[in-house]
């Protein structure tokens, strides 16, 4: 096989031992535990602050922490061989693998495809695993996911991608990702899917956060879904143990109501702006929650026993009394506002914004916790 045809990295690890550097302090007298750290601070990614790399201000996906694509400073692994070998892999393992289970591509950004990200993913975990020669674990693993797709089993598909053992799972529903938010249907949630996951979730997983988001004026239908989500759901482990939760955090955040060329006023909580409120719901292992004294829902640990008949109906997170906004204008269609007009209209004198981390900056989007 011809070496261009070789991924690079498996053409420098192919090769004969490096040079041993006997005269490198960093190689010779620092523990190899002390190096991780090093490395591990030097290669974990950041957002890309190149401002054309930004994400749109009217997008799905456009959302605080979630800015521009991440990246790492890998200039580190250009130094010798020896450093190669020792953390070329860091990178990958470090970046919180973030993946996008949705039905269209718009919510998503530019060039994600799901199914190609997914071949990347195992592609990755088996050359590591090849090179390790040993079981290995990633930070973090976080979904944006539509309702549909998860009960479509999709969520199933990624956790049991071949060596994937994140040590976090975060699961995010957005506003936009609840069956019907366009016509302001009541918040729900099924449970057929839980069955499904329940006994792939890797063993290496320590928690499993959902965040659970919609528009301020929702927050009673969230905090709802949330105790109802911590009163029935558990998630099995492969190797047995179940992760219950009992603890739940607030947080919300303020961004543009236009998505591409519509502005839904329905939703507005002024001109322009809408408010949304997040609940994450918390689950840990069992074992750490014993530890704690912290008490689990009984009817949570009933539906967790083995040989339990359990409905989906019986997960299902719902309440049929809650009811819907009508109106005949929930959005209007807006061209989305070019950048470069609204900076001509700020004094000559104002430095110009460049990008969505510039916007940022001067209060276009906000994030609050409580």
């Amino acid at each position: 096989m011809a070496s261009s045809s070789v991924a690079l990295h498996q053409r420098i690890l192919a090769k004969a031992s490096p040079d041993p550097q006997i005269t490198s302090l960093l190689l010779q007298k620092l523990p190899a535990e002390i190096r991780y750290e090093i490395f591990s601070y030097a290669l974990t990614d950041y957002p890309d602050p190149d401002p054309d790399r930004a994400y749109g201000t009217s997008t799905l996906y456009t959302r605080p922490s979630y800015l521009a694509p991440r990246k790492s400073d890998t200039a580190l692994l250009q130094t010798c061989r020896a450093i190669y070998l020792e953390c070329w892999f860091l990178p990958f393992i470090l970046c919180e693998q973030v993946h996008w289970v949705v039905g269209h591509q718009d919510r998503a950004p530019p060039g994600y495809r799901f199914h190609e990200q997914l071949a990347k993913l195992t592609f990755s975990l088996h050359a590591i695993r090849a090179q390790q020669q040993r079981d290995f674990e990633i930070d973090r693993l976080h979904v944006f996911s539509q309702m549909f797709m998860i009960e479509d089993g999709h969520l199933h598909k990624l956790l049991t991608t071949p060596e994937l053992r994140p040590r976090v799972i975060t699961l995010t529903i957005r506003h936009a990702d609840w069956w019907f938010w366009e016509d302001d249907e009541p918040l729900r949630f099924e449970g057929d899917w839980i069955k499904l996951v329940s006994g792939s979730v890797p063993s290496s997983v320590g928690e499993i956060r959902i965040e659970l988001e919609s528009l301020e004026r929702k927050k009673s239908q969230v905090d709802e879904i949330a105790r109802q989500m911590k009163d029935k759901w558990s998630f099995r482990r492969t190797d047995g143990e179940v992760l219950f939760a009992v603890e739940s955090a607030v947080s919300g955040w303020r961004g543009t109501s236009r998505w591409g060329q519509q502005r839904w006023i329905r939703d507005e909580t002024s001109e322009g702006i809408i408010d949304y409120y997040i609940v994450t719901v918390v689950f840990h292992p069992d074992a750490m929650l014993q530890r704690r004294h912290l008490e689990v829902s009984a009817t949570a640990r009933k539906y967790a026993e083995r040989g339990t008949p359990i409905e989906g109906d019986q997960l299902k997170l719902h309440n049929p009394e809650w009811s819907r906004i009508v109106t005949d204008t929930p959005f209007l269609n807006e061209p989305q506002p070019e950048l470069e007009s609204e900076e001509q209209s700020e004094p000559q004198s104002t430095p110009r914004p460049r990008g969505l981390l510039d916007r940022l900056r001067r209060g276009r989007f906000s994030l609050w916790e409580r």
